[in-house]
């Protein structure tokens, strides 16, 4: 009997198209940051492939992580409604998040550093540039200059531009207000970039995507099932069924892809979850799918 796979890919809710895939599994293999001191580190690596870098350093543990490994956690505490004069960040009244410049025991703490770097090697502060944001609201960020206006370094709600950036002094490092228009993931993707004393190109670091969850996170949808045909064995087919750990998917078989005959009800685990499907007599074509439940 010849049997052919269809993927049949069932999503449970609707997902906006710039949910990541690594979101299926809600970022479990991440550290999550939420009430620590962090910063945003420049990192120096000279002679390697990528010479400069930037990090996510837990000065509370004295651990660096790499930008990839962390979730950095916008708690519901950080909600507030905009004030009247504030029209930058939307309608008074609107929420805006707010991970703010000064320490609130209760949020995470998110500064920009540059203590890493050495002194008397670049010939100016290398900077951290706005690259990309991939999320559900506007993302800002900025401080009060002296007077208490605002000095916005960043603003998705009017654009990405090449002075959207941040250029920390070597040596030191400095906190900022980060905004957050709407609750949901953030793909806030950044860029460092500087000149070594003496010469005429700058160092160019490869993007680095910082990942935030902005509480409260909307439900993760059921990952798309694979159903994957092994062989046929006595008329029967072989499956083996990959899906979210947990969720229900029915086994369903067709012959022309339009009429659906459903099977049994399988449990996805772990590790791939072996089905046995009865094949239908002749010799035709069979299609089988899952079907999350």
């Amino acid at each position: 009997m010849k049997a052919r796979l269809f993927h049949h890919l069932l999503i449970a809710a609707m997902v906006c198209h710039w949910i990541p895939g690594f979101l299926q599994a809600a970022g479990l293999d991440r550290v999550w940051l939420s009430k620590e001191h962090v910063d945003l580190r420049i990192q120096y690596y000279p002679g390697s492939t990528n010479e400069l870098e930037l990090v996510a350093r837990d000065r509370d543990r004295g651990l660096v992580y790499s930008s990839t490994n962390v979730v950095l956690v916008v708690r519901e505490q950080a909600q507030i409604p905009i004030p009247e004069g504030f029209s930058q960040f939307g309608d008074t009244g609107s929420p805006l998040w707010i991970l703010p410049a000064s320490q609130d025991p209760t949020l995470l703490f998110l500064g920009i550093s540059a203590e890493g770097l050495p002194g008397g090697v670049f010939a100016a502060p290398p900077l951290i540039r706005l690259l990309d944001v991939r999320a559900p609201g506007w993302f800002f960020l900025w401080q009060f200059d002296p007077s208490g206006g605002l000095n916005m370094l960043m603003d998705t709600r009017v654009g990405i531009a090449p002075e959207s950036l941040v250029r920390p002094g070597i040596g030191g490092h400095g906190h900022y207000n980060w905004g957050f228009s709407s609750n949901g993931w953030y793909e806030v993707t950044f860029q460092v970039e500087g000149r070594l004393a003496g010469a005429s190109t700058n160092l160019t670091a490869s993007p680095n995507t910082v990942l935030f969850a902005v509480e409260p996170l909307p439900p993760v949808p059921p990952m798309a099932s694979l159903l994957s045909v092994i062989g046929v064995q006595n008329g029967v087919l072989l499956c083996q069924l990959t899906g979210t750990p947990g969720q229900r998917y029915g086994v369903e078989q067709s012959e022309d892809l339009i009429h659906w005959t459903p099977g049994s009800v399988v449990v996805a685990q772990p590790d791939p979850t072996p089905i046995s499907v009865p094949a239908p007599g002749g010799a035709g074509t069979v299609f089988v799918r899952a079907v999350h439940r």
